[in-house]
């Protein structure tokens, strides 16, 4: 366990194993205690470092964002998070590039990442990713996701989560694991409905609208894994992911489970990412 001081922030990362380091990057909840189960056995082949993003669980801000943060257009905790995750790489690999792996919305930060630090990525898997400006209806998609804020903030998270899901089309595997079962989401002293909240405001709107440059991803495709989980066929993230591949021209692999496939079946997971990086 270690704390990295940055603008800003105070990062809470550990690492495990030995080898190539791996910087596995969450999603919603923010936090990396949610890769454990495939920690287990990436450790074996790689140096993984987990972490949480600023904002969520043991990642403290040690200063107030910009106002502007809650607006749509709003990039600056996606510019953020992606120095965060070069910075990362520099503390434990030095000038060694790294492999990547983000899921759902910390696919997006593995996005931006590539996009302004190309030069410390060797691979990067992106996992079911609900960005949506690659579609041709990403407006309705931004209307529907501004909708679900509001209804998390002004009435309550569950129908928030609720009116997510189905927006989402989120297999019943998966809504049973983020429905956060035991959880009284009307507690704002607990820390995951606090992350919950952060989420809410910050994140849903200006991550899946960021206009990412796809167009100069194209000179890096050879460093490039597009995943979709065997088990959440037909949700959202899915079709965002067939449509960046047929606009990058790359492959979409298999990888056992559904959108949390790396906590529902973390061997099968991990065992197709290293095939994919090694």
């Amino acid at each position: 366990m270690a704390i990295l001081t940055r603008d800003g922030a105070n990062l809470f990362y550990e690492t495990a194993g030995q080898g190539p380091t791996l910087i596995l990057i969450p999603g919603a909840n923010g936090t990396g205690d949610i890769f454990k189960p495939a920690s287990m056995f990436l450790k074996e082949h790689f140096t993984v470092v987990t972490y949480d993003r600023r904002g969520f669980g043991q990642s403290k801000l040690t200063e107030d964002m910009p106002q502007e943060v809650t607006d749509i257009h709003s990039t600056y905790r996606l510019k953020t998070d992606a120095a965060d995750v070069a910075a990362l790489a520099q503390a434990v690999s030095g000038q060694e590039q790294v492999f990547i792996m983000g899921s759902s919305s910390g696919s997006i930060v593995a996005m931006e990442t590539l996009q302004d630090f190309p030069e410390i990525v060797k691979q990067i898997a992106f996992h079911e990713s609900p960005i949506n400006t690659l579609l041709p209806d990403a407006k309705k998609w931004q209307d529907i996701n501004a909708e679900i804020v509001t209804i998390a903030l002004t009435e309550n998270f569950a129908l928030g989560m609720e009116k997510f899901a189905a927006a989402m089309r989120t297999v019943e595997l998966d809504q049973k694991m983020m429905s956060r079962p035991g959880v009284d989401l009307s507690d704002m002293d607990n820390p995951e409905v606090q992350g919950m909240d952060y989420w809410f405001r910050y994140e849903i709107r200006q991550y899946t609208s960021r206009e990412i440059d796809f167009n100069a991803f194209k000179q890096h495709r050879n460093k490039i894994r597009l995943l979709n989980g065997t088990d959440s066929k037909g949700s959202f993230p899915q079709d965002v992911m067939h449509g960046i591949s047929d606009y990058l021209d790359l492959p979409i692999y298999d990888i056992p489970g559904a959108h949390l496939g790396y906590i529902q079946k973390p061997e099968g997971f991990t065992t197709t990412l290293m095939a994919l990086f090694r």
